[in-house]
């Protein structure tokens, strides 16, 4: 008996061996009636790309192809060519049929491509951004969309499956493989490959030959080996021109330097420079960010998350991505679940600044995640005295506006004297869409000029980034100036030195327009602008007459905050993911910035190291500012911990991981020696010397935004990522106000996705108002007593960036680059 057994294993055995290393033979044709099957007369195409996962072969010039054989394979795949297409690219080995033929259609030829990309969706749940990629495809009809990766275990790899398609987008759908997509089976892949086909494979469109690879490890250990992966590579490389332009897809990238580098065996290793790979698509860190790797040519794009806030608050978006004839790549992000948002920045409903011979600035957000702003116009006439219907050149009237940013367009307006007016304004979309807003406003004399007095160089204008300025009596503010930037502004502050107010731009798509701006105070004007290596993201400030900001590759830059003019600039080293996108701080001769192994002290003036930390190092993309707290600095890593350390020395004081306060998005304030943040749903107290909890309250309210604390004498106001901002008792954290701000227009906050009412700015104290800046494109002045709406501002765009106070101003940012003054 046991040798029957043992006799009829070792037969099985050998027959499988023998079936996984068969030879396969096939033929691709010009399926002419398009019916899928061959038919009498239509002809075999020479020159086709088939693979089994390792091989890659051509095809002759009557079709027909032969793969070796591999033990590995489970899948012949047909890498459609520029000319050619298949709707059933690759066949299961599993039920092949007798014949292994592939019936490919002529496509249309073209020598520039635009595709798509998601990432990271990890979702199982239908959302408008799938309404928004649908409405996108039907309209622009891209090449292709891809998903690189992270799709995520079985129950979201099932709805993807279902859910987005070819047939679902009407273009082809490809996807890559992800970490979170290995899982359970066999081997890590196989619930993948059975929903979504094989995980590494190729492709051309236009002149470029586009290369999906997997990812090395995951939650499963995969079946495949690097040696599997490298080999495919080489032999996919050697078969096609070595000049010819390529792009990979990869759930990761592949390194953070100079020199794509494969390295698959002991002797073995692909550059990726010698084969014209242009640029590399990646996800898996739920971040947005662009980067030149220096002399290798090659540009990657990563890309965070279409259906939800990225983990570093990247906001909700997918990459929308151009190809040149030359394989030259530019790229735009899409942001999601905006719905045909109009917001009049200027003029403002309720008041706006009246100069006698000054033209006013027309102003206009606009924006629709699905299709693109094609143009906007506008008509201005006094209210009460409409257009007359008998008139046509009245009704003709109209005046296009000029597009100054992915959001706004602009335009001058000369009135003739104050009083009411009504403004009209009207957007059509591709796709033949018109968004339409009108209101009504009044033109007053200004009850004051704008006139700023004292410097503001930080956060909420102190190290300890408390925004209680209670000594600042602010009466009903009145529109003064709008100036657009010409890009997009994050969660940079604004300060301001000597009459200028400064801010920074953000460019995610290319990485070529981030810039930090300074404008006149009293006018908007634009004084200079000085372009940064790549994006800055977060908090700068002004220190020695400098301004000073840190881009996400952790290069800091030290300009005259009066000329524009480089003092310095010192890289950090900080090269790794996710970008830094941390805010810093200064005490007005030190500058703190960088995380990990990169947080350092640097003398403001020269730009020499004081000191860099050593305690600690890691953590994800972590959005709260450096604090300072009586002699501590309080830093942050998401994922990893709470930080104190020697402000002078960078000793490392203090880790703080309970409570849940490794997850870090909120920035920390200093008041009555005490640190005050809020996490998840409390607010916490802590010990700025040791870190303990001394004592901490549950809000009610989720916090996940980088919203920070705002104490005063009885009350802590506190934003959040939902429902908004609320007062609570300072002694037993009983609340004693909320107020909701209305649904985000795209989500920021990790994970965020189901119309949170999101504040990402800390709130402002003035007098007896609380000054709030949201997501949901609305600037809030609050009665900080009671949480009643005394005034709001709709700009229609989200607002991410704390205002900035000085003299009878206040300086707002929002997320279409737009930089306004009012007055008080």
């Amino acid at each position: 008996m046991r040798k029957r057994i043992i006799l009829t294993l070792s037969v099985c055995v050998l027959c499988f061996i023998s079936t996984k290393a068969q030879p396969f033979q096939g033929l691709v044709f010009h399926d002419a009636n398009n019916n899928g099957v061959k038919d009498k007369g239509e002809r075999g195409i020479e020159g086709i790309r088939v693979s089994d996962g390792l091989h890659v072969t051509k095809t002759d010039k009557k079709g027909t192809f032969s793969l070796p054989g591999w033990e590995k394979v489970r899948f012949i795949s047909v890498y459609q060519s520029k000319d050619y297409s298949c709707s059933k690219w690759y066949k299961s080995t599993a039920d092949l049929p007798a014949k292994l033929e592939f019936a490919m259609r002529p496509k249309q030829k073209t020598e520039e491509v635009e595709f798509l990309q998601i990432s990271d969706t990890e979702t199982y749940e239908y959302r408008d951004w799938v309404n928004n990629l649908r409405e996108y495809t039907r309209i622009n009809k891209p090449a292709f969309l891809i998903h690189t990766g992270d799709i995520c275990y079985k129950r979201g790899m099932k709805w993807h499956a279902e859910n987005i398609t070819s047939e679902t987008l009407g273009v082809p759908v490809y996807y890559c493989l992800g970490n979170h997509d290995m899982v359970e089976g066999d081997y890590g892949e196989q619930f993948f490959e059975e929903h979504l086909g094989p995980a590494w494979y190729a492709f051309e469109e236009g002149n470029t030959l586009f290369m999906i690879t997997p990812m090395m490890h995951g939650d499963y250990k995969p079946s495949f080996s690097r040696e599997d992966i490298g080999q495919w590579m080489q032999n996919l490389l050697d078969s096609y021109p070595q000049k010819q332009s390529k792009i990979v897809f990869n759930h990761d990238l592949l390194t953070n330097g100079e020199h794509f580098i494969f390295k698959y065996g002991k002797e073995d290793a692909i550059n990726f420079s010698e084969y014209n790979v242009r640029a590399w698509l990646y996800g898996h860190w739920h971040i947005n960010m662009v980067k030149e790797h220096g002399g290798s040519g090659i540009t990657s794009y990563g890309t965070a998350v279409a259906a939800k806030g990225g983990i570093d608050h990247s906001p909700s978006s997918f990459r929308v991505v151009n190809v040149d004839t030359s394989g030259e790549t530019t790229s735009r992000l899409v942001w999601t679940y905006v719905d045909n948002e109009m917001g009049i920045v200027s003029p403002q409903k309720d008041q706006q600044v009246f100069k006698p011979g000054k033209a006013i600035k027309v102003s206009v957000n606009v924006y629709h995640s699905a299709a693109s702003v094609k143009k906007v116009r506008c008509r201005i006439w006094p209210k009460g005295k409409s257009p007359s219907m008998h008139n046509l050149e009245e009704l003709e009237k109209w005046k296009l506006m000029d597009q100054a940013s992915d959001w706004n367009w602009q335009t001058n307006w000369e009135p003739m004297e104050s009083g009411s007016y009504t403004v009209i304004v009207e957007a059509d979309l591709e796709g033949g869409e018109r968004i339409r807003k009108q209101q009504t406003f009044d033109l007053s004399p200004a009850p004051s000029k704008a006139i700023t007095d004292e410097n503001w160089e930080n956060l909420l204008n102190n190290p300890e980034h408390n925004g209680n300025h209670e000594t600042i009596n602010m009466e009903k503010l009145s529109l003064a100036w709008t100036s657009n930037i010409g890009g997009n502004i994050f969660m940079v502050s604004p300060v301001i030195f000597k009459n200028n107010v400064i801010t920074a731009t953000f460019d995610d798509n290319n990485a070529q327009k981030g810039a930090i701006v300074a404008l006149n105070a009293t006018t908007g004007e634009e004084k200079w602008r000085f372009t940064t290596r790549n994006s800055i993201k977060n908090t700068i400030v002004v220190a020695q007459g400098l301004v000073l900001g840190t881009d996400m590759q952790g290069f800091v830059y030290a300009v005259d905050a009066l000329s524009g003019e480089l003092k310095w600039v010192k890289d950090l080293a900080y090269n790794r993911l996710p970008g830094y996108v941390s805010g810093m701080v200064t005490n007005g001769q030190i500058v703190y910035t960088g995380m990990g192994n990169t947080l350092c002290a640097l003398d403001a003036a020269t730009g020499k190291e004081l000191w860099r930390n050593t305690g600690w190092n890691g953590g994800e993309g972590s959005v709260p500012t450096l604090t300072l707290a009586n002699g501590v600095l309080v830093a942050s890593a998401h994922w990893r911990a709470l930080y104190g350390h020697h402000a002078e020395t960078g000793e490392l004081l203090w880790t703080k991981t309970d409570d849940g306060l490794r997850f870090r998005d909120g920035t920390v304030s200093f008041f009555d020696n005490m640190l005050w943040l809020v996490q998840n749903q409390k607010l916490f107290k802590l010990d700025p010397k040791t870190g303990k909890t001394l004592e901490s309250f549950h809000t009610g309210m989720h916090h996940t935004s980088n919203s920070a604390p705002v104490v005063k004498d009885d009350l802590v106001f506190v934003g959040s990522t939902h429902p908004g901002v609320a007062a609570f008792d300072k002694k037993n954290g009983a609340q004693y106000w909320s107020f909701e701000t209305e649904p985000a227009l795209f989500h920021t906050p990790p994970y965020s996705a189901d119309k949170q009412q999101t504040v990402e700015t800390s709130p402002l104290l003035l007098g007896e108002k609380l000054l709030v800046g949201g997501m949901d494109g609305n600037l809030w002045v609050l009665d900080a007593e009671r949480g009643q709406v005394l005034q709001k501002f709709s700009f229609g765009a989200p607002i991410l960036g704390t205002p900035a106070v000085s003299g009878n101003c206040i300086f707002t940012t929002d997320f279409a680059g737009n930089v306004s003054c009012f007055t008080f």
